[in-house]
């Protein structure tokens, strides 16, 4: 019986590794750079945010994973800059909740351009709750009535040297990867539960093609242990600084499966200067496209000045 339970959720954390799930690949990265960089905080030059929302593998997938971010950050004169972000994820019986503080510090490398570097600390609660599995046996004396939750400490560092059109980071998340330390009678632990480290490498750039139109090409590439590296390229035509419609290409190689492509179709429209709303939408380019319409996200932003004399002169792309 114990051996039961051990496989069993072994087998669910095994299968999030594999899918990189333990922390959600956000399709709109360049509208919201904060949820793969620490180092972002702060850039925008005011008082900004972003509200998030994705839900994944739609279309009858039960338990497909639903992911919600919040983050506010601004600057503290002008080598500071401080964030929060609130974070939410729940994939079949797995989920995970955190809150994240952040620290940059920046220096001026060149005119207009600046390098910051980015400390973050965070706080996860991280539980299964085991009446999300369906089992054969009602009552199967072989799985727990009791759910399983702990609280791991988490660090992530990255940096970010940007300027008004362009921008490259490299980032490193789940520092400590911390043991989740999940435990339920009669298990003990469950073992190999643990946060993998991830990397990032994110670079954009915005051209101009006339006085009304810019082309904004964007990357992202990941890696994580137990996961297959995951490469994006995307492309948005931005009208009159207000209007963004971008394509790209995500690619993963699992090892005896394949490739998996998604094509990801994203919208954007600024509300003048002051709020922003993105929306995205990821199409399987696979065979798992047959069980599934696509994944939604939707997110909205916003900068607050503290009166007009700080407002925003320059457009922002990042």
């Amino acid at each position: 019986m114990r051996y039961k339970i051990i496989t069993t959720v072994t087998g669910i954390v095994f299968a999030l590794q594999l899918s990189a799930q333990q922390q959600a690949n956000f399709s709109q990265y360049f509208f919201d750079p904060l949820t793969v960089n620490p180092a972002y905080a702060g850039s925008r030059g005011t008082f900004s945010g972003t509200l998030c929302y994705r839900n994944q593998w739609l279309g009858g997938i039960t338990g497909a994973p639903v992911t919600q971010t919040l983050d506010a950050h601004m600057p503290l004169g002008d080598n500071i800059g401080v964030g929060l972000q609130l974070y939410n994820d729940q994939a079949g019986p797995l989920r995970v909740t955190s809150a994240t503080a952040i620290f940059v510090y920046s220096i001026h490398v060149a005119k207009d351009t600046k390098l910051a570097f980015g400390l973050a600390g965070s706080l996860n609660n991280v539980g299964i709750n085991f009446g999300e599995i369906n089992v054969e046996t009602p009552n199967d004396p072989a799985f727990p009535t009791s759910n399983m939750s702990s609280m791991v400490p988490d660090a992530n560092f990255g940096m970010y040297l940007y300027k008004q059109n362009f921008y490259v980071g490299v980032s490193a998340t789940h520092l400590i990867q911390s043991d989740w330390k999940l435990q339920s009678a009669p298990i003990t632990a469950v073992p190999t539960s643990m946060f993998y480290r991830q990397y990032y490498l994110t670079a954009g750039y915005v051209a101009k093609l006339s006085d009304n139109v810019a082309l904004r090409p964007s990357a992202l590439v990941q890696y994580v242990q137990a996961a297959p590296a995951l490469e994006e390229l995307d492309a948005t035509i931005i009208y009159k600084e207000r209007y963004f419609i971008g394509i790209g290409l995500r690619n993963s190689i699992t090892s005896g499966i394949g490739s998996n492509n998604d094509l990801v179709i994203s919208l954007e429209y600024d509300l003048g200067n002051k709020f922003r709303i993105g929306y995205s939408y990821d199409l399987f380019l696979n065979p798992a496209g047959s069980y599934s319409t696509g994944t939604h996200e939707i997110m909205l932003g916003w900068d607050l000045a503290k009166s007009d004399k700080t407002r925003m002169v320059n457009p922002r792309y990042f």
